[in-house]
Parts: C-alpha cells; structure tokens; sequence
C-alpha cells in the first residue's frame, strides 16, 4: 500500500491563524476596557440626592377606600404616587424636598 501525503490546504492555515489572532486581539481589548474603567472616576446614582431621613413629612389625606398602588421617581426631588379606590385612579406629585403634595391626573374606571 502506498502512504499518501495529506497536505493541509493554506486557506485552513490561514483561517486558523487569523482567528488565533482574533481571539488575543479580543483578549487584550477586553482586558484594556476592564482597566480603563477601573481608573475611571466614580459618578454618584442619581438617587443619593433624595433626603430619606428629613424633618418635613408629606400628609396625604386618604379616603377609607383608597390605598397607595405604586410610587415612580419623576425627578431627583419629585415622585408620582399612585392611589385607587372608590372606583377611581389618581396619580399625585409628592415634592420631597419641600413636603408638598400637588394635584396631579384623576380618572374614573369605566
């Protein structure tokens, strides 16, 4: 029997070097953007500016009825409450830094 000589074809060695230098190209982005934000400076959330613990309390007069569904930020100082009851939806604004409840959208259910 005759051995026969396998050769492989230079597209295939081509293309496996290539990927090879993909892959360490990757590498070293990757690791590059991992430094870069690791010395970049840090920005404080958003949220830290809203006072949790403060002097002045917001008074929101109920119905017996009526029950807070959901709270959403608006701004860094201002959040929308949600209540229902009674067959209505209403959605106030709650100023926190100055305590004040303004009147926001009302609407009936159908």
């Amino acid at each position: 029997m005759e051995e026969q000589d396998y050769k492989t074809p230079k597209a295939l060695m081509a293309a496996v070097v290539g990927m090879g230098l993909l892959i360490i190209a990757g590498v070293v982005i990757l690791v590059g953007v991992v430094i870069h934000r690791m010395n970049s400076p840090k920005h404080p959330a958003i949220g830290t500016t809203i006072p949790l613990t403060d002097a002045r309390t917001a008074h929101l007069a109920l119905g017996p009825e009526e029950h807070l569904l959901s709270m959403a930020r608006v701004r860094d100082d201002l959040l929308a409450l949600h209540i229902a009851g009674k067959g209505q939806e209403r959605i106030m604004l709650w100023n926190v830094v100055t305590g004040q409840i303004q009147p926001g959208l009302e609407a009936k259910a159908p």
